[in-house]
């Protein structure tokens, strides 16, 4: 393991103190609504409008990157994130909370857009997959530890209190995100030699499908399927175990492999980053398939996992591989991605409404991925 350049560590923290308040928003506001008087129904477009605000601001991003300094709009964008994490519990009118979440939305493009890129002009070549991972396991980091210390501290303190002290801490993020730039020089490295429209095309859909199934299928229904695996709990080693604590686990498990990003993303620079692609994409699609055989809560569960391990990798390897085609590859990678994530939840729970078998979900997860390593091998 070869470590990171200051550059990449100063971004990722940054990155993932400014998701604090994001966590807070998934781990709280789904118990919590009905205090501050919101509707299930505003809760979840409260939940998904970041991320549909994003499929503009995704490219708005990559353009003002290119035209004015990285660290004005950064460290604007970490400020501004910070002050929306405060609004978040200073408001309760579901209109201004719906205004807060959009600009968030604007907010995270920025930040993702500038933190890949910092990884790619900062790296070299023979460890970009490694140091991209390394920026994805500590970013990520700020979500998901910021889950658990939210659910902490609104129960000791409240929804409100927590909020303002998760925007302080977040505003450290501004001072990192401004180091991060130093002797950095945000260029175009020259591409590889692929097509660039056929390129683009096949980014899209890798993108698309690698967000509808991850962050789309899986992981929104990911506590239903297993309660209609196990019912309301399940025998471990002689003890009982709740559906809520298994759901708990495996998501636990899964930061655990986004912590590991950098060895995956190591093996992918040994391997070959371009290679790696169709590989991971067909390993998790053929395991998607097998997960959905009735075989049992453990064959899923383990299933489950194999899967996450591989969107990982294809998350960390596309975010080094479109850097190295330049920032309009990655605003069109990351937009199709999000495009996916925010319609893999319809997709997967219209399966649950309309009373279909569940393993349309695996069904049609692996459908997208064994698609993504054909259109990754022909237009890659």
């Amino acid at each position: 393991m070869v470590r990171p350049p200051f550059q990449t560590l100063s971004i990722a923290a940054a990155t993932a103190l400014s998701l604090l308040g994001d966590a807070v928003m998934y781990s709280v506001l789904p118990s919590y609504y009905g205090q501050i008087g919101l509707s299930p129904l505003q809760v979840g477009i409260l939940l998904s409008i970041n991320r549909w605000g994003r499929l503009t601001s995704n490219h708005l991003a990559e353009r003002c990157y290119r035209g004015t300094s990285v660290k004005v709009w950064l460290v604007s964008a970490y400020l501004l994130g910070s002050l929306l994490t405060a609004t978040y519990g200073l408001f309760k009118a579901f209109s201004v909370l719906l205004v807060a979440r959009i600009l968030w939305g604007v907010c995270f493009s920025f930040i993702r857009q500038a933190g890949i890129m910092t990884v790619v002009n900062t790296s070299r070549e023979a460890h970009l997959g490694e140091h991209m991972g390394f920026y994805r396991g500590i970013s990520s980091s700020g979500w998901f530890l910021g889950m658990f210390f939210a659910g902490l501290s609104h129960d000791l303190f409240g929804f409100t209190p927590t909020l303002i002290i998760f925007s302080l801490c977040s505003l450290a993020s501004a001072p990192l995100g401004f180091l991060s730039q130093k002797a950095t020089d945000h260029v175009e490295r020259p591409s590889l030699k692929i097509n660039f429209l056929k390129g683009k095309l096949g980014v899209m859909f890798c993108g698309f499908a690698v967000g509808i199934v991850g962050l789309g299928l899986m992981m929104s229904t990911l506590g239903f399927l297993l309660k209609e695996q196990v019912g309301g709990s399940m025998n471990v080693f002689g003890r009982t175990i709740g559906v809520a604590t298994m759901t708990g686990t495996v998501l636990a498990i899964r930061w655990i492999l986004d912590a590991g990003s950098p060895i995956l993303g190591a093996i992918a620079d040994r391997v070959g980053r371009k290679g790696s692609i169709p590989m991971f994409f067909a390993v998790g699609g053929c395991v998607l398939g097998l997960a959905g055989l009735p075989f049992g809560p453990v064959w899923m569960i383990c299933g489950v996992l194999v899967f996450f391990c591989c969107e990982t990798s294809l998350d960390t390897i596309f975010a080094a591989w479109t850097g190295e085609q330049g920032s309009k590859f990655v605003a069109s990678y990351v937009t199709a991605y999000d495009l996916g994530a925010a319609i893999g939840p319809l997709l997967g729970w219209s399966i649950v409404e309309f009373g279909l078998s569940i393993s349309l979900i695996f069904i049609a997860g692996a459908i997208f991925y064994i698609s993504g390593a054909f259109i990754a091998k022909i237009l890659m």
